[in-house]
């Protein structure tokens, strides 16, 4: 039995927007798990040119998955702004030829995605030219035409086998056809169907979705989650709230919705942190995309407040660290106005591995106000790089903190306030707090989800 599992969304991401989020490396890590637990049993899909046709999927080899990511965060951040940047930089440092000519297939179909790589293109001109002539005579022997059957991947119809398995582990679900690509696996390929749900933030929440992304999300749900044969979630939290959506939908009542641990590695920070702080002064660090549902605003407000409380001096900077996204508007004006409440608010734009763990490295704690989560990966990160952490108390956030994070109501500001006052003006505790953190926390590897996973696809 094989398991095939579908990176194409991961990919799109990384063209898209370079650094991923949670999701993201989420996907690549289960991924790296299952790799490691089950060998080449485990193979990997991406769509194909045509991605009209939903029964276009291509094999694609993890080295190339693996490469490409690992880049991305390496380069990433303030100096890899640009969508097509990583992807560039995946061309640069391809081992040799044969991989170099793999990576630019799955960058010919990526750019078909997007449509306005020409930049990107217009590079790979250049890269192209400067391999010279004795490049170009090798691609036109044998050895080119290999490493263009490479690039492309087997078509997924000649390399499935009945009783496979397929795995979708992201959020394909901007893709309408997909519930045709999976009745497509179940009834001709006869191949088994399971997928990992992160949330159900614009069903539960569309107060803090854009409603393009609420009605896509509603539709795809419905529409696939009735074909599961078998149905993971990234936490507790999220596995119970799935259960009750099926329940109060009507489908897929005979499937029970399981829990996958996550990790709390940092599986890919393989590169030293810089060697200087990238934040001089005293601060506290919250890693998360600004949106609405993260609740960024209620830290601008207590920080409005401490300022006015407390001498200058002793309050700490707060460092958002992340990405812009949806439904800020307002949040970014009165940052600018404001001029970032004079400096104590700092926003460090698209930080790599390297300069996010420098980031929790220095930071005094981190704080996670979030309304809605599937999880919390940020809250174990912090954690996990021995840095105690104040979040709020609802969907899956305590279980990713447990017994050594402490919460509040993120809809309650005095509630709020006070906790985070209290932590800054009690230095012992925090010393103490920070200790036990770093002599309790007990990391989890992400060998521990595949596994789980692994066990439901054998039965």
């Amino acid at each position: 039995m094989t398991l095939w599992i579908d990176v194409d969304d991961l990919l799109f991401h990384l063209v898209h927007h370079g650094r991923p989020s949670g999701i993201q490396r989420v996907v690549f890590e289960l991924c790296a798990g299952l790799r490691t637990l089950h060998g080449h049993n485990v193979q990997f899909v991406r769509r194909g040119a045509n991605k009209h046709d939903p029964r276009d999927f291509r094999t694609i080899d993890w080295s190339v998955v693996d490469t490409l990511l690992r880049q991305v965060m390496k380069d990433s951040g303030a100096k890899a702004a640009k969508a097509s940047a990583p992807l560039f930089y995946a061309m640069q440092f391809a081992e040799n030829e044969t991989h170099r000519q793999a990576l630019t297939g799955i960058l010919q179909t990526e750019a078909q995605v997007l449509g306005g790589l020409a930049s990107l293109w217009a590079g790979l001109g250049r890269l192209a030219v400067s391999e010279g002539k004795a490049a170009l005579r090798r691609r036109r022997q044998q050895s080119s035409t290999d490493a263009a059957q490479h690039a492309e991947g087997t078509p997924l119809t000649e390399a499935v086998e009945a009783g496979d398995v397929f795995l979708t582990l992201g959020s394909p679900w901007n893709h309408e056809n997909y519930v045709q690509t999976v009745r497509w696996l179940r009834d001709e390929l006869r191949v088994s169907f399971g997928l990992l749900m992160h949330d159900l933030a614009p069903i539960r929440c569309p107060e803090w979705c854009h409603i393009g992304v609420i009605t896509t999300f509603r539709a795809w749900h419905h529409a696939v989650l009735p074909l599961a044969d078998m149905i993971f979630a990234n936490s507790r939290a999220t596995a119970q709230d799935v259960q009750s959506y099926l329940a109060e939908e009507g489908i897929g009542t005979g499937i029970t919705v399981q829990h996958v641990p996550m990790g709390t590695e940092f599986g890919l920070a393989e590169t030293a942190m810089p060697a200087e702080r990238l934040v001089s002064e005293p601060y506290v660090l919250f890693v998360s995309t600004i949106e609405a549902r993260k609740n960024h605003m209620l830290l601008f407000r207590i920080w409005r407040q401490m300022l006015e409380d407390m001498p200058v001096d002793q309050v700490p900077t707060l460092v958002f660290a992340g990405r812009p996204g949806w439904l800020v508007s307002d949040l970014m004006q009165q940052l600018e106005n404001t001029k970032w409440l004079d400096g104590k608010i700092r926003f460090i734009q698209n930080p790599s591995d390297a300069e996010l763990r420098r980031l929790y490295s220095d930071c005094s704690f981190s704080v996670f106000p979030s309304f809605f989560e599937g999880w919390g990966l940020p809250v174990t990160e912090g954690l996990a790089m021995g840095r105690p952490c104040i979040a709020s108390n609802t969907t899956s956030i305590p279980e990713a903190g447990g017994p050594l994070g402490r919460y509040f109501n993120p809809r309650n500001l005095s509630e709020a306030y006070a906790l985070i006052r209290q932590v800054i003006d009690d230095p012992e505790d925090l010393a103490a707090w920070t200790q036990k953190v770093r002599s309790e926390f007990k990391p989890v590897p992400w060998t521990t989800g595949a596994k789980v996973i692994l066990d439901a696809v054998r039965r």
